[in-house]
């Protein structure tokens, strides 16, 4: 056998061509480009005997959607082609035999895998993505699946150049694997392959009697080409199927799992996981840089977790346990390092909340989880149960300290707690604890108001130093309160003076427990409305009548307790309505009589103000009115020769308290005597109680003002004329007989006139 390990690295020309024999009869059609591809494998000690190969191709057994099945072998080498109708073609070059990684990957990916060792490698230059069925492959290539890749029953190859290999791991790659407890010398590589691209690839098909055939193939080898030139940027290691991996952070184990490098350096992993402490697989992928000597340095980190049908916050809550370190037995890394910081684990702080929240996992277990889009279940090497492509089942995350308050989990989910559909709930965990939350009109029975509709709020949170597990809600002032801690659920429905009965029970918590059938067994209780807040007067009486009547049945407070407390409701309200309505009088009367007082105390200082006004006031106006005997203290002087200035004067004419008051506070700083002469008199204004000049004027028609008061001071007072319509001379005479009318005006005025008490109205 020919040495082929030396010079495996060594690349060909990008335009070496591969001319195959002329083609024998049976010979299967093979697109020029494919050909090419062939050729610019980095094998140059093999070229020639694969050239040869691809001569001696022999058709062979095959099924499924293949039309065209073709073998062949030399020594270490196995050749197969297959097509299908032109639709699809595929190369898989088979070296049956231990070597070392050949240069065939990206550079900082090399470097990583270090002395990495390859068992029957198998590379694949196709057209299309395939899946190849094992019962479908030759008998020599069945026997290479068995025997170097776990008998699986299928092999997939993606279009353009994969290698896959049986593989012992070597260089930093080894160690980060061992150091999460996988068997690195068991494991299956699949990668996409870098190298030289013939130059007419990308430009179209090739020349001569190949062209029609490479047309057919031009949008996919075009692609096949730009594949090969810049691959899927990922190199995969698979262990066994079934194959255990018992991890510490997280503390899991995960089966049928796929671990990956791409060209970017991230690094990571996917599978079916189960977490310590709980019965469940979710499937989980994770990813994460490695710094550039290999070790992962967890700055950008994430999982993603489809969470199967059967979950609960439970779960939820032992995963994110799981997410912590473990209590003792790591040695120190960077990786660890670096969890440490950020606060035990992939969850930051999540050492904050690991005991808090292990006293909380049977509450949290009556959250049952549900994935809006539930993945099916995954199995390695079985194609019809694939990991999945798309975003959709994966309803939990995990990202790390660059996230926005990373590292934070975060779950959205269906959820359905105490057996009522609740909607979705959204779950974090982080550094600020566990938290999820959820609001949903749920019906229950309570007591005698029947199946009701109540919003629930229902909180799942969990600090260091709070853990709340509950359900919220409120019902005309009633609040229902269902808390769950330790083993056991509490119910408190609290009585309101509209509804003045209770509900409280306890009871052991369950997984599967329904609160509506719990709330069927719950009667109520009633209870002394007097005691409940705010629940007085007419309120309390229809409390109490409710209690008597319609919530008679109830235990606690009885109907007759009720209608011993109307009675005595009844007997006391006359009682004190009546001494509500005397303390409301003598209240407002005392109110207004302080109101009075004000009022009038403040007249009054701004009266007197106007008075000194008046009485210190030494104009000729204020001579002339004292001169007429009229004074603002409202005596009657003595009858003295008058001129037509004292007339306007006179007390029946002018008093300055009754013309004060006309206008009262209006007046502000006016001098009424002054203001009287300059324009009371001439607009005729009233001044007096007793004379009014308009009224006197509208009986005693055609006389001038003057006259008119000169007609009063003299014939007018004899007569017992009336000179307003407020006051009557020849009434108060009437009334007060004995003198003459200006007798009985003089005593009129001596009295106190219009304040006196006396009549003197028309």
């Amino acid at each position: 056998m020919k040495n082929y390990l030396s010079k495996l690295g060594a690349l060909l020309f990008a335009a070496l061509a591969l001319h195959a024999p002329a083609q024998a009869q049976g010979m299967p059609e093979i697109t020029p480009s494919l050909k090419k591809m062939l050729g610019a494998l980095p094998i140059a000690d093999m070229k020639d005997d694969v050239e040869k190969m691809v001569g001696t191709l022999k058709k062979t057994s095959c099924g499924g959607g293949l039309t065209g099945c073709y073998a062949t072998k030399t020594g270490a080498l196995q050749l197969y082609f297959f097509t299908s109708s032109n639709a699809q073609q595929t190369f898989l070059l088979v070296i049956n035999q231990k070597m070392a990684l050949p240069k065939l990957l990206k550079e900082n990916v090399q470097k990583v895998l270090g002395g990495t060792s390859l068992s029957d490698p198998i590379i694949s230059i196709s057209t299309t993505d395939i899946d190849l069925d094992i019962t479908k492959m030759p008998a020599d290539l069945q026997k290479i699946v068995r025997d170097s890749y776990f008998n699986v029953n299928s092999l997939t190859f993606a279009s353009g150049v994969q290698l896959a290999a049986r593989a012992d791991l070597g260089g930093v790659m080894k160690v980060t694997l061992q150091s999460m407890g996988v068997k690195t010398d068991q494991l299956t590589l699949r990668a996409g392959v870098v190298l030289p691209i013939p130059t007419d690839l990308a430009a179209g098909a090739g020349a001569g009697a190949g062209l029609a055939d490479a047309m057919k193939h031009s949008n996919t080898m075009k692609k096949a080409g730009a594949d090969a030139l810049k691959p899927e940027a990922y190199v995969e290691f698979q262990l066994a199927p079934s194959s255990v991996v018992k991890m510490n952070v997280p503390k899991m184990t995960l089966t049928d799992t796929t671990f990956f490098i791409d060209n970017a350096l991230t690094f990571g992993y996917k599978g079916n996981a189960r977490f310590d402490g709980t019965s469940k697989d979710i499937l989980l992928h994770f990813q994460t840089p490695l710094n550039p000597a290999g070790a992962m340095d967890l700055l950008d980190f994430s999982f993603r977790m489809a969470m199967p049908q059967s979950f609960t916050l439970q779960d939820q809550a032992l995963m994110s346990v799981a997410m912590a370190m473990p209590d003792t037995g790591m040695a120190a890394s960077a990786s660890t390092t670096a969890l440490t910081k950020m606060g035990g684990g992939f969850i930051g702080n999540i050492n904050a909340i690991k005991k808090p929240l292990l006293t909380v996992t049977k509450p949290l277990s009556v959250f049952q989880l549900r994935n809006p889009k539930p993945a099916a279940p995954y199995k390695f090497g079985d194609r019809t149960k694939p990991f999945p492509t798309t975003d959709e089942p994966f309803n939990v995350i995990l990202l790390g300290p660059l996230a926005d308050g990373g590292p934070l989990l975060y779950v959205n989910s269906d959820v359905r707690i105490l057996g009522q559909t609740m909607g979705k709930i959204e779950v974090s965990v982080g550094k600020a604890g566990f938290h999820g939350t959820v609001s949903e009109n749920i019906s229950i029975k309570l007591g005698p108001l029947g199946k009701t509709k109540i919003k629930m709020l229902a909180k799942a949170d969990v600090t260091g130093e709070m853990q709340d597990i509950s359900l919220k809600g409120n019902l005309a002032g009633q609040n229902l309160l269902i808390a769950l801690a330790g083993d056991t659920l509490t119910i408190d429905f609290s009585a309101s003076c509209v509804n003045p009965f209770e509900i409280k029970a306890k009871v052991a918590i369950q997984e599967s427990m329904d609160i509506a059938q719990i709330f069927d067994g719950q009667g109520g209780a009633n209870v002394d409305p007097s005691k409940l807040q705010n629940c007085v007067g007419k309120d309390l009486e229809a409390a109490l009548n409710k209690v008597a009547g319609e919530y008679k049945s109830l235990s606690g407070y009885t109907a007759n307790e009720a209608s011993a407390a109307l009675n005595k409701i009844s007997s006391d309200a006359t009682a004190a309505a009546n001494k509500a309505a005397k303390e409301a009088k003598q209240a407002a009367d005392a109110e207004a009589a302080r109101a009075k007082a004000a009022a009038d105390l403040a007249y009054k200082q701004a009266k007197d103000a106007a008075r000194n006004l008046a009485n210190n006031s030494a104009s000729a106006v204020s001579n002339v009115f004292k001169d007429a005997g009229n004074a603002i203290s409202g005596a009657f002087g003595k009858k003295k020769k008058r001129s037509d200035e004292h007339d306007k004067f006179d007390k029946t004419i002018f008093n300055w308290d009754y013309y004060y008051d006309t206008r009262g506070t209006a007046w502000g700083n006016t001098d009424l005597v002054q203001y009287w002469t300059d324009h009371g008199y001439g607009n005729a204004e009233r001044a007096s109680y007793e004379f009014d000049l308009k009224y006197f004027r509208s009986q005693h028609q055609g006389a001038s003002d003057k006259d008119l008061l000169n007609y009063w001071l003299g014939t007018g007072i004899d007569r017992g004329d009336q000179s307003s319509r407020d006051f009557s001379l020849k009434a108060l005479v009437s009334r007060y007989p004995g003198g003459s009318n200006r007798d009985n005006l003089e005593w009129w005025f001596e009295n106190g006139g219009m304040n006196s008490g006396l009549n003197g109205r028309p």
